[in-house]
């Protein structure tokens, strides 16, 4: 299996999980930004206030972690993994043959099966809400490697340091940290013009103004209007946000690669505006449209990335 382990790579925890789960493309897929992997095939991130490795194994998910022991760690692990969502089932709701349009039985979805036959244990995660969203802010106008520099100087400028064997890495800071940067000081840390978004975000979340814990999970339309309040904070990174960090599997973010793909693949209008994307994929997909999303938008990526290279 591609997320292996070397011979001598030995981890103290094993979570017994026989469903389907790739670490890399669920890990490296743009939905979030501090995992690495080594050469043993471990992926090694920070999730919370902990430094995690993960490797997949034949009995489960192999698990390293501190300061948290893995095995206390394991439940966040399966919510942060969405062990819990039953793939399989989501995977055929979205591949669509069972969908029934005007009284007649559609065909099922050809480029949804063709992005769920080459990354079959592609999972969505369920991130910490804060950091997803600071992230996303982060992310406009970037691309995924520069956003991973950027998120991991912040948090070693101004996280808590984390050892785990030999490496260290360091937490997130907090909204509180961030706003009493200010600015100034994130613009130097190679933010640009987010800088001013990302510490208004900051203030938001640590004076209360905006919940984000109380969020999770509230309705669709609440949660992005309260997102969207914020400046520098549109649909996509509020999507974003949503998706991978605040339960609305519904939401569809739509940034040019997957625009490029309802267009092409889709027939949409070349002029179609963000709302009428959201509109189109919560009427096709339903409650599943940010599994459908992502899978469109990791196919799409890694083939363009192989016609490059």
């Amino acid at each position: 299996m591609s997320e292996g382990l070397s011979e001598t790579f030995v981890l103290p925890f094993v979570l017994p999980f026989d469903g389907p789960l790739d670490l890399p493309s669920t890990l490296a897929s743009g939905q979030c930004f501090r995992w690495r992997v080594d050469d043993s095939g471990a992926w090694t991130g920070v999730v919370g206030r902990d430094i995690v490795r993960l490797a997949r194994t034949p009995e489960g998910v192999a698990i390293e972690s501190a300061p948290t022991p893995p095995a206390e760690l394991a439940e966040h692990m399966v919510a942060y993994l969405r062990l819990d969502d039953d793939l399989p089932a989501i995977q055929e709701r979205i591949r669509g043959g069972d969908r029934i349009r005007g009284g007649a039985r559609t065909g099922g979805d050809e480029r949804i099966s063709e992005g769920i036959d080459r990354y079959p244990g592609l999972r969505l995660l369920r991130q910490e809400p804060w950091e997803t969203l600071a992230a996303f802010i982060l992310s406009s106008t970037s691309n995924i490697p520069r956003i991973a520099r950027t998120v991991e100087l912040i948090a070693d400028t101004f996280g808590e340091r984390l050892t785990l064997g030999g490496t260290t890495r360091n937490t997130f800071p907090t909204p509180e940290a961030l706003a009493e940067a200010g600015e100034e000081r994130l613009r130097a840390l190679g933010c640009g013009f987010r800088a001013p978004y990302l510490a208004q975000a900051a203030a938001a979340v640590a004076d209360g103004t905006l919940p984000l814990d109380e969020l999770r999970g509230a309705r669709y339309a609440d949660i992005l209007a309260a997102l969207t309040a914020l400046h520098g904070v549109g649909d996509k990174i509020a999507d974003c946000a949503m998706l991978f960090s605040l339960e609305r599997l519904e939401a569809f973010p739509a940034d040019r690669w997957v625009r490029r793909v309802l267009v092409d693949w889709y027939g949409l209008p070349p002029n179609v505006s963000y709302e009428g994307t959201r509109t189109w994929a919560q009427e096709r997909f339903g409650s599943d449209a940010g599994y459908a999303n992502q899978y469109l938008f990791w196919n799409v990526r890694q083939a363009s990335r192989k016609r490059v290279a």
